[in-house]
């Protein structure tokens, strides 16, 4: 199962780069493939979470993606998925996210489930506030950020925090569900020069994990 775990991480990884190169020959917009990416990246952890058992195998994919990622942002290998200025560390920032969670939920909670409510809320709740925001989105918030792609990425988030805990862990669902996509949705929405691929994701695991102890 470990095995093809990897064999899958890679695939996907390998798919992702597909994507990168061929989106923009479509004039598809340089944000939009990097968000596109980004959502297809989160998806690891569903196969991490099915396939495997041992945490220090699960930290190889996570660990490559950040040496590669940082390759791409040192050297601008895949140019659609990097910014043009380079305080910019999102995609650095990614991979260590996944590093950091595969050690707590996989490795010291054993509980991979929380891990999924951060990485899962980074992928689709942000890159869908992204994509909403550009397509749909007219009146700002706050700087770049609109009023649709906030709402995108609190719906989003929500309905992602919904589905997870209704399979692993269905108590006060509803109050989960809702306090983490709102926290979430307003560190998204102050978060500047990629912050928040550290912030959304680490914050809303780390937050579930404290209120099912409390509540």
């Amino acid at each position: 199962m470990n095995i093809t775990g990897l064999f899958l991480s890679y695939l996907l990884l390998f798919l992702m780069f597909l994507i990168a190169i061929v989106l923009p020959r479509f004039k598809i917009k340089d944000n939009i493939t990097r968000k596109i990416v980004h959502i297809g990246i989160s998806n690891w952890w569903i196969i991490a979470m099915i396939f495997f058992d041992d945490y220090s195998i699960a930290l190889i994919p996570p660990v490559s993606f950040l040496i590669l990622n940082y390759l791409s942002y040192r050297f601008n290998i895949v140019k659609s998925i990097e910014r043009n200025d380079k305080k910019e560390l999102g995609t650095i920032y990614y991979p260590l996210t996944l590093i950091i969670l595969v050690l707590f939920t996989f490795g010291y909670l054993k509980k991979p489930y929380i891990g999924a409510i951060g990485v899962l809320i980074m992928g689709y709740g942000d890159g869908g506030a992204t994509i909403f925001g550009q397509i749909f989105g007219k009146t700002k918030i706050y700087k770049k950020k609109t009023y649709i792609g906030s709402l995108a990425m609190f719906i989003i988030s929500s309905i992602t925090i919904f589905i997870l805990l209704s399979i692993y862990n269905p108590s006060h669902i509803l109050l989960f569900s809702y306090t983490i996509a709102l926290v979430a949705t307003i560190l998204e929405l102050f978060s500047y020069k990629g912050i928040d691929n550290l912030t959304v994701p680490l914050f809303s695991s780390f937050l579930y994990y404290i209120l099912q102890l409390i509540i």
